[in-house]
């Protein structure tokens, strides 16, 4: 069996089996079916029932799973609504296009890699982390700076103080916040250019808050860190390649849920 990258805790896995299985007393032997057949487990998050458990009192329910559970509800929801239906909407700040991709997103999202991707992505932006570290300012002189995990020019700032072996984590959270913002926020199809510090010289970007610029930097870091040497070790070097192509695509399933599933209350699930 095919392992995820996300684990369900015990609980996660009760509260699939009390919705799904409410005359069930032998928890510990479904617990245990569950954990070893990911073909009934899929089954499971992708019911109707545990979608409509989860949403009919987010909030409260959001307390009793992790969002690892919650947000694989919403993934395996989504792709069964994009197999039913043909298209997907792109808005910009002008009109609305209808565009008949769902194909391709549907086969995007039938990959467990990225599927196991885009739920942790989702899980690591639940929560904002703010981090310090001592960063070289000049030969002998070393200042402590303050990072913010969902701030681009922040990261960049913060790889440009570490060598390139370091940098896996800031390339690979460049491109997170690029998809997460492209589909969870649908930034617009343009907008006011930004300075944006360097990784190095030879890397010369400037990120602008557009549609356009999310997608061309997300492409871009998704890349450097599928080549950096960690992103092997961490067996992330194909899935990180995969989105370094085709980061718009993979954007689309993020909108679908944002809109159809979090926008009540998207503000209570992220950024916190």
């Amino acid at each position: 069996m095919r392992r995820s990258r996300l684990s369900f805790s015990n609980d996660d896995l009760v509260f699939l089996i009390n919705t799904l299985m409410p005359n069930t007393t032998d928890y510990q032997r479904m617990i245990r079916v569950l954990r070893e057949d990911e073909e009934i487990l899929e089954g499971m998050l992708a019911d109707e029932k545990v979608l409509h458990k989860l949403l009919d009192e987010p909030s409260f329910n959001l307390l009793r799973v992790s969002p690892a559970l919650f947000f694989r509800v919403l993934l395996a929801r989504v792709k069964l609504d994009l197999e039913r239906q043909p298209w997907t909407l792109e808005r910009t700040s002008r009109l609305s296009m209808i565009l008949f991709d769902s194909p391709q997103v549907v086969e995007l999202l039938s990959n467990k890699e990225v599927q196991d991707y885009l739920a942790a992505l989702l899980v690591s932006f639940v929560r904002v982390n703010s981090f310090s570290t001592t960063v070289r300012v000049r030969s002998g002189v070393w200042r402590r700076v303050r990072f913010s995990d969902f701030d681009i020019d922040s990261l960049l700032r913060y790889g440009n103080a570490l060598e390139e072996s370091q940098r896996f984590p800031a390339y690979k959270r460049i491109a997170d916040i690029c998809l997460f913002t492209l589909g969870i926020f649908s930034p617009p199809k343009s907008s006011q250019e930004a300075p944006l510090a360097l990784l190095n010289a030879g890397l010369r970007m400037a990120l602008r808050r557009s549609r356009e610029d999310y997608i061309a930097q997300g492409g871009t870091f998704y890349r450097l860190a599928s080549q950096h040497r960690d992103a092997a070790d961490e067996k992330l070097a194909d899935v990180l390649a995969l989105l370094s192509e085709k980061i718009a695509l993979a954007a689309k399933p993020l909108t679908v849920m944002s809109a159809k599933y979090l926008a009540p209350f998207r503000d209570q699930v992220f950024l916190q």
